[in-house]
């Protein structure tokens, strides 16, 4: 009895590990970064297949426990379908050198932005190759004067949340259909964005230098690399593509006299060896997001965000993303 016991579980638990490190794994939102679609201690399921399955590359571990005996190199097997615009992209956080690559941290994300495209910022929207292609429930802050008073009644009919007040203005975070319908109910004298000045510059926002005078509302045009894209070098170029150079491509930058040296020789351009991606939050002003750390390698994608599996704000179950 006690055989046929712990071999079953034997199998059991063979099977799950075959299933959640190939084929699919569930995921907790932690967090307020992709409200408007997703809320926190909503269950996803992560679709390894679709963009194919990353091989183990810390085969020896469990958790954030591993020994480095055995390490496999970056190899992905064949998916049925490339990353698109506005997938919801679960990936490991790209800027530790504590833990290999698929013990990071992981983070589901919108990709705004795919190799090879130029993406720009204006005034709060995404715009990639001069083409805004932004779902609708994204979330901004806006600032909301009503005629009289805040209508609690109409907020919660449109499933915003109440912000700080001030007299008769308020604080909101809500997507552009919210924000007209919320205008639609005759309470309000106006509603205005209210976002980040475009000549304001924000230190924490990629690639943190002065050289490049952006903000979260206000970002690029900035190109996003893909294999085989070559960019031409220079210090101020490398601002932007010496992290990824060094730390995904494994080679060494030095500038000598405003020339550019890759692994000891100089060059004029730099083409690269693997794909990068552009990755935000849903909720604009609350997420930390490739607006602070840049491209995120292809080696560090896990899988899309495929099935709601349960959401407790929406009272739902078993809903596909588009």
């Amino acid at each position: 009895m006690f055989r046929k016991i712990f071999k079953l579980l034997f199998w059991s638990i063979l099977i799950w590990l075959f299933v959640r490190v190939f084929l699919f794994q569930t995921f907790r939102i932690p967090s307020a970064s992709m409200h408007g679609n997703l809320f926190e201690g909503d269950y996803v399921v992560i679709n390894k297949l679709a963009y194919g399955t990353r091989l183990p590359m810390t085969p020896l571990s469990f958790k954030k426990n591993f020994l480095d005996w055995i390490s496999i190199p970056y190899f992905r097997l064949w998916g049925y379908s490339e990353i698109r615009h506005n997938d919801l992209v679960a990936f490991n956080f790209s800027l530790t050198d504590e833990l290999p690559v698929d013990l990071r941290e992981e983070y589901i994300k919108r990709c705004v932005g795919l190799p090879g495209d130029s993406l720009e910022i204006k005034n709060g929207i995404v715009y990639v190759n001069n083409e805004s292609k932004e779902p609708a429930n994204i979330y901004n802050p806006y600032i909301v004067t009503y005629n009289d008073k805040a209508d609690s009644n109409a907020l919660k009919d449109l499933g915003i949340t109440p912000g700080n007040s001030e007299g008769k203005n308020q604080h909101l975070l809500m997507s552009t259909e919210q924000a007209a319908s919320l205008l639609k109910t005759g309470t309000l004298k106006s509603v205005t964005l209210d976002i980040y000045d475009k000549d304001y510059y924000h230190p924490s926002v990629f690639p943190n230098f002065s050289e490049y005078n952006w903000n979260i509302d206000h970002y690029g045009p900035v190109f996003i690399p893909g294999e085989g894209d070559s960019v031409g070098l220079s210090p101020v170029s490398l601002l932007l593509y010496q992290r990824i150079i060094e730390r995904f491509e494994k080679k060494t930058v030095a500038i000598k006299h405003d020339s550019v040296f890759i692994s000891n020789s100089y060059q004029k351009y730099y083409t690269f060896q693997q794909n990068y991606y552009f990755m935000v939050g849903d909720n604009r002003h609350n997420s930390i997001d490739s607006r602070h750390w840049g491209f995120i390698p292809e080696s560090h994608i896990i899988g899309k965000a495929s099935l709601l599996l349960y959401s407790k704000r929406e009272g739902k179950t078993m809903s596909l993303f588009r």
